[in-house]
């Protein structure tokens, strides 16, 4: 068999073994228009149809049946029946490897036809037609290069009708006690969750900040919550931290243990410890199957981290997954560029052409530029935006949805004067006070946004314990917040981040 047919016998096989992978295929453009080989048409034309009426629950294709079908509606002759045997035989291939060797037959199809154009043009100008008219023929040789244009594009393009229809059972057949949120949960952030409706798939997430505001935690965080909620492969890209580093920060969350003591403490002679190490083990076991971690490197272009978010999918046999950059100005492009805003703005575009084709959700930590950081301090009369990013016009263009965390320096100082003065009075321990900052995460753009709900979430940052612990709403209109203050400063001393100091001690 020629390279060319070993290549079409390859992706029919891989269709027949893999059904589930047929819609997402056609979607990319298969159709049996690619195949030179008629018989390998036929046979592909067969399982589409058979698809459409007589797939088994099980997902696979029942060969006898699909036999009778080929010869019956197809009126294929034994040679081609003799080869669909063949074909089931032949076993599968990953959807990865399915979607290269699709790309590969819409550019032989391509060629072919542009083979054709040339044939074309080479008669008409060789014999000259009486009674055809150079515009005419120009004419005729533009509309064919619009189909090569076409024939090459991804995606297969039809009206909308189908989609339109599978709208309406979908109101039709609606749980009314279904989750209000329209993506996947982050729950228990339950007021970000609400502002954003979950992690929609499609949807390209930006986030930005100055060094030190939490966003590699939150982004983790987050992580692990859509994981431990849905059950589906996460993958989450770093190029700036080891794997070792962001399982034990992943870790330093669920056990509420500093990273330093998880690292090189004596956890096995502690009994309060232990009993947080396996209460976090346990919570972390619960999602490690789905949670893949990566070291980014130059090879770790969006291009590639396709490839692997196909392969991870198909692993797991999932319609979905979610990808997260930390962070979006590393993120490395095939040909590199010597200004670093003209390799975002590719990125950014990339990353939001990725999103849509997985049918994904994509979030993207990146970092503010110097002026950025300098409206992010004390006394600022404004706050850093996105457009404050490197490349941060582009990525709020290319982004779903433009989130900004800063540190509240009111509400920080509120709580820290809170803590003061129970320490002066007597009733906190001044040994016993852990870092913290309270953020407010800004929602500068988001598409399709829920009704009500405010824009801007606040967090309390734990410095050591990697803990970001989402406290409500920010209330803009809000001038006084001892009231807020009190509230977390309880919360602190319930959960251990303060000591109390009892009446004998003072």
């Amino acid at each position: 068999m020629s390279t060319t047919d070993r290549t079409e016998f390859r992706l029919v096989a891989g269709a027949l073994a893999a059904p589930q992978h047929l819609e997402k295929l056609q979607k990319l453009g298969l159709n049996s228009t690619l195949f030179e080989d008629g018989d390998l048409r036929t046979i592909y034309d067969s399982f589409h149809w058979y698809c459409a009426n007589h797939r088994q629950e099980s997902g696979k294709v029942d060969l006898p049946l699909f036999a009778v079908s080929l010869a019956e509606e197809r009126h294929a002759p034994a040679s081609t029946v003799v080869l669909a045997g063949q074909l089931f035989d032949a076993g599968g291939e990953d959807l990865t490897t399915l979607i290269e060797m699709l790309d590969r037959l819409k550019t032989r199809a391509a060629r072919r036809k542009l083979r054709s154009i040339a044939d074309s043009i080479e008669e008409f100008t060789d014999a000259e037609k009486q009674g055809r008219r150079v515009e005419d023929f120009a004419a005729e040789i533009t509309e064919q290069l619009r189909q090569v244009t076409r024939l090459s594009t991804q995606s297969r393009q039809e009206p909308i009708r189908e989609e339109l229809l599978r709208y309406v059972e979908e109101v039709r057949t609606r749980d009314p006690n279904q989750p209000s949120i329209m993506g996947l949960s982050i729950a228990p952030y339950d007021n970000l969750n609400l502002a954003v409706s979950g992690l929609r798939p499609g949807f390209y997430y930006a986030v930005g900040g100055a060094p030190r505001r939490g966003k590699t935690n939150l982004m983790l965080r987050m992580a692990t919550l859509v994981a431990r909620n849905e059950r589906i492969p996460i993958l989450y890209y770093s190029y700036e931290q080891t794997r070792r580093v962001l399982l034990t920060r992943i870790l330093s969350q669920e056990t509420l243990i500093n990273p330093l003591v998880l690292q090189t403490g004596d956890i096995r002679t502690r009994s309060e410890l232990v009993t947080k190490f396996n209460r976090g083990i346990k919570e972390a076991s619960s999602y490690m199957d789905y949670l893949y971690l990566f070291e980014g490197d130059r090879q770790d272009t969006i291009e590639h981290i396709r490839s692997v978010a196909y392969g991870i999918m198909d692993t797991h046999h999932a319609e979905r997954c979610v990808i997260f950059l930390d962070y979006l100005q590393k993120v490395p492009t095939v040909n590199p560029y010597a200004s670093l805003q003209k390799q975002v703005d590719e990125v950014s575009g990339l990353i939001a052409q990725l999103s849509t084709e997985l049918q994904s959700p994509i979030v993207a930590v990146s970092s503010l530029d110097k002026d950025g950081c300098r409206l992010d301090v004390e006394g600022s009369k404004e706050r850093p935006t996105m457009f404050n990013c490197v490349g941060g016009g582009d990525i709020e263009y290319d982004a779903d949805a433009a989130l900004v965390i800063i540190k509240d320096f009111h509400d920080t100082a509120q709580l820290e004067e809170k803590i003061a003065n129970a320490v002066r009075e007597g009733f906190v321990s001044p040994h016993h006070i852990p870092h913290f900052d309270i953020l407010n995460l800004h929602i500068d753009k988001n598409r399709d946004a829920p009704e009500g709900g405010s824009i801007i979430v606040q967090f309390l940052f734990l410095i050591e314990d990697n803990q970001m612990v989402e406290l409500g709403y920010k209330d803009i209109e809000e001038r006084y917040s001892y009231a807020k203050a009190g509230k977390i400063f309880e919360w602190m001393l319930e959960r251990g981040y303060l000591e109390a100091v009892g009446p004998g001690e003072r």
